[in-house]
């Protein structure tokens, strides 16, 4: 008789981390130890004398106590006062959208009304912020209806360059970021639990407050967490809309390293506001930890009300008519109401852009009466642009058409059949290529045609730095869990909720530190033609948030997979880089494409970053935009905005099939782009 050999199995024998050692470098690098340094440098002095402006020989309080001078605390408190009532208000305005998409209608209106959601929320910050300048302006269409109308005086609206303004635009650009984790913690209610507590007796208002709310009671911290803390730092909506009125400490800080060269100052500000993130990370964590205490502490009181209630409700039932007829329900047609309110007021902002890129005159925000596609014509070249629209239409056509010719013969395997689409596009982009050199000429206008030129190259060099380190230490997290994983998720989800301009600011002191360094400093400062040094850190600063997200979206995934194809490969003596090459990576490839183009959408409307840490020669779509803030802005930036709002829906939209076709419902979609 025989004996049965076993197999060898060879497992990686390396530590749990290894492949999140590329993360854990590049976080450690251009995060964690940038942000150390502004600790130190808050507690410097000015010296405008060094190249590096802070004088560390004398450490000081000094810059803490200059916060809380009147000045600065004054815009400190304003800055608190419009996040804390802006996130109360998107919480007001968006439960009620979330409500009524998760319970109130079928699978088909909740994945319209979640990419109704989506749409605007995804779209350009920068954009949506300038598109308040259209309804406020004072001699625009709105403020000219209402003076006629005899709402105000004649001189119109006065809300630009106020705080009124700054708050109106954050409610709505944060709005959607609110109601997308509010729909995933409704979603994820057991139905069961509402029809017990309505069978005890209880009716819509116990029921939503006793136990939908409870239920609901995390993803209302998310939320909150993910618009309050960006609040506190938002740069963009004061310094567009704000003025010298409505500034925030955002733009504060920015202005104390861009601007004044206060390094010390402007750190301890800085600090400031990481510690009231802080705080109020604390206070979700406790409000997460105690209302499901309180609620099961009443849970015995809850339920001898319930049953009380529910006896009551036994008798009168018994008293009524046998047959009633079927309740008509006013409280959904006030939910449907309402949705449609909030996905309209979401989207007219756009629309305005949309319309105004064909105003006929010469300001962006004031409508002329009469349409022109004159601002078209500024910016693309008339003649490559339609070749290049031609080709890009034509070639992908013929490849579905022939995809469609061999899947009815069934001659092909259907895996090979699933690329003649992108094949397609990929041979369009190669055509353009050999018949004219589009990518320089199809942008006609040279200065926001660099810009966009900038903005396609930075995103898609910070993608495929995010789609690798991403890929790597979600695989990391969710097949090789250990102790080091606490930490490393720690360091994510700090990335995810610290202020942008923190991370900018850190990242415009640390490339200055490390300009001497031999090969850190060679590639921050120079390269040849667009690989520039100015470039290289527009790479960095996005790839740190989009980096983020696509771990997550990674881990997500493999954490709902079965490892029993990976055990089996290595039990079949499938070496480690074998596995993942042939199982793991196939596995995660819908999530890798999901998160790249997630990640190439955020990059593209990346603005605080590219603000602070882009050079001349590579400045990028909002950095140009919100330079042309300062004076009267041209309709051919809303052809610019139309343009990247185009190419934003359609990555959307390739992601949303993406994840379609991976077996995610709508509800799940919406939980990848809320990042949870």
């Amino acid at each position: 008789m025989t004996a049965a050999v076993p197999s060898r199995r060879r497992g990686w024998r390396g530590p749990k981390f290894a492949l999140a050692i590329p993360s854990i470098i590049w976080y450690l690098l251009f995060f964690v130890i940038p942000i150390a340094f502004i600790v130190v440098y808050s507690f410097g002095t000015k010296d405008t004398t060094k190249l590096l402006p802070v004088d560390l020989g004398k450490l000081t309080t000094g810059n803490y106590a200059e916060v809380f001078d009147e000045t600065f605390f004054k815009v400190f408190r304003a800055t608190l006062r419009i996040a804390v009532v802006a996130t109360l208000l998107c919480l007001l305005i968006g439960l009620p959208v979330a409500y009524f998409a998760a319970f109130k209608v079928s699978e088909r209106w909740r994945a319209l009304i979640l990419a109704l959601v989506v749409v605007p929320s995804f779209t350009s910050f920068l954009i949506r912020t300038v598109a308040w300048r259209i309804p406020l302006a004072p001699k625009g269409e709105f403020s000219q209806w209402l003076v006629d109308i005899g709402l105000i005086g004649d001189k119109g609206i006065q809300l630009l360059e106020t705080q009124t303004a700054v708050q109106i635009a954050i409610v709505y650009n944060y709005l959607g970021f609110m109601i997308l984790p509010l729909f995933v913690a409704l979603d994820r209610i057991d139905v069961r639990m509402r029809e017990a507590s309505k069978d005890l007796g209880a009716g819509r208002v116990a029921t939503f407050f006793g136990v939908t709310l409870p239920l609901a009671g995390p993803g209302i911290v998310a939320g909150v967490l993910l618009t309050f803390i960006p609040m506190c730092g938002d740069y963009v909506t004061a310094t567009v809309l704000g003025g010298a009125k409505g500034n925030m400490i955002g733009s504060m800080i920015a202005s104390q390293f861009s601007q004044a060269q206060n390094w010390p100052l402007g750190s301890a500000m800085a600090v400031l506001m990481i510690g009231a993130v802080l705080v109020a990370l604390v206070a979700g964590a406790l409000i997460v930890w105690v209302v499901p205490w309180i609620t099961r502490a009443l849970e015995p009181i809850a339920q001898r009300i319930r049953r009380s209630i529910h006896e009551r409700n036994r008798a009168v039932e018994r008293a009524a008519a046998p047959a009633r007829a079927p309740r008509f329900e006013p409280i959904k047609i006030l939910f449907a109401v309402w949705a449609v309110l909030v996905l309209a007021f979401m989207f007219i902002p756009i629309l305005l852009v949309f319309r105004h890129s064909f105003n006929g005159g010469t300001s962006f925000a004031i409508w002329a009466g009469r349409t022109s596609t004159k601002w078209w014509g500024e910016l693309f070249d008339g003649g490559s642009a339609w070749t290049v629209v031609t080709i890009f239409v034509v070639v992908p056509v013929i490849a579905l058409a022939i995809r469609r010719l061999l899947a009815h013969r069934g001659s092909v395997p259907t895996r090979v059949l699933n690329y003649f689409g992108p094949l397609g596009f990929l041979v369009a982009f190669v055509i353009n290529g050999f018949s004219t050199d589009w990518y320089h000429d199809v942008f006609d206008f040279a200065g926001i045609g660099d810009a966009i030129r900038n903005s396609f190259l930075a995103a898609f060099g910070a993608t495929v730095i995010a789609v690798v380190l991403g890929g790597l230490s979600g695989v990391a997290l969710a097949r090789r869990p250990g102790r080091w994983t606490k930490v490393f998720m720690a360091t994510v989800f700090l990335i995810l909720v610290t202020p942008e301009v923190m991370d900018a600011v850190a990242l415009v002191t640390w490339f200055q530190r490390i300009a001497d360094v031999p090969v850190l400093g060679y590639a921050f400062k120079s390269g040849i033609g667009p690989f520039s040094g100015g470039m290289s850190k527009l790479w960095v600063g996005q790839s740190l948030y989009a980096s983020a997200v696509v771990t997550l979206i990674v881990r997500a995934r493999l954490a709902g997979l079965d490892e029993s194809l990976e055990e089996a490969a290595a039990d079949l003596g499938a070496t480690p880089a074998r596995a993942f090459r042939q199982i793991t990576l196939p596995l995660i490839s819908s999530a890798l494409v999901a998160g790249g183009l997630l990640s190439f959408t955020l990059c593209l409307d990346n603005a605080v970053i590219s603000t602070l840490v882009s050079e001349a020669g590579s400045t990028t779509f909002p950095v140009a935009l919100l330079g042309a803030t300062k004076s009267t802005i041209k309709p051919f930036w809303g052809v610019g905005a139309v343009v990247l709002f185009v190419i934003t829906m359609g990555a959307l939209l390739f992601v949303a099939r993406v994840l379609r076709r991976s077996g995610e419902s709508s509800s799940q979609i919406a939980a990848t782009l809320a990042g949870g």
